[in-house]
């Protein structure tokens, strides 16, 4: 007798516990020791069940950094949502992108910390089309933190011809570099105090923001 077939709850859950198991093995083992193998045997199944769900283990990488990218913009959204301050709104962003680092490590560090496959190594395979979105999802994130400087920068004579793209991408690299010492303990260890390191950080960024760089 046929087995009946999955629901779309049952076969929501499975794809859903898939990605937890890949995001697993991605995070510890790195990208080139993922495998579907591996995933079905983590997960006590066939890896032919598997490929009913998803196409190959590049599929499932791009799917993961899609749901993260989905969470951090989400997230960064939500945190200028009722600031009308154009400065408060970017120290906002601040604030909630160093939550997401520290409160999604898994997420965060697949996305921004480890080596593995972009875009363009996709590009002329199967999984363009999947790394096209991760791309896209990439970009919609970095285009939004640029609307809400650009909000602050346009008539502010410390800004005079300067890209938000630049400023975006240099406070980011500053942000990154802190989430990285917090995420390793590192912080911890050089100061008994990492929550009054931390707001001193952003402290000091926002006088740096209101001065201008120029």
């Amino acid at each position: 007798m046929a087995r009946p077939a999955r629901s779309k709850e049952e076969v929501a859950l499975i794809k859903s516990s898939i990605l937890e198991n890949a995001l697993s093995i991605l995070v510890n083992e790195g990208f080139e020791n993922l495998s579907m193998g591996k995933i079905g045997k983590q997960m006590g199944m066939t890896t032919a069940n598997l490929y009913n769900y998803y196409k190959n283990k590049d599929e499932l990488y791009n799917v993961i950094v899609i749901q993260g990218y989905n969470l951090l913009h989400d997230e960064l959204v939500e945190s200028v949502t009722n600031t009308p301050d154009a400065l408060n709104k970017i120290m906002a962003l601040f604030h909630a992108y160093i939550h997401f680092g520290v409160h999604n490590t898994h997420y965060y560090h697949l996305m921004f910390s480890m080596d593995s496959p972009k875009y363009l190594d996709y590009i002329g395979t199967p999984s363009e089309d999947v790394a096209l979105i991760e791309k896209q999802n990439s970009l919609r994130t970095l285009a939004f933190v640029m609307s809400v400087i650009d909000e602050y920068i346009t008539d502010h004579p410390g800004y005079k011809n300067v890209d938000s793209k630049l400023v975006a991408i240099q406070f980011w690299s500053q942000l990154h570099g802190l989430i990285s010492l917090i995420n390793s303990g590192n912080l911890r260890e050089a100061d008994e105090n990492p929550t009054q390191v931390i707001e001193g950080i952003l402290n000091n960024l926002r006088t740096i923001i209101k001065r201008g760089l120029l």
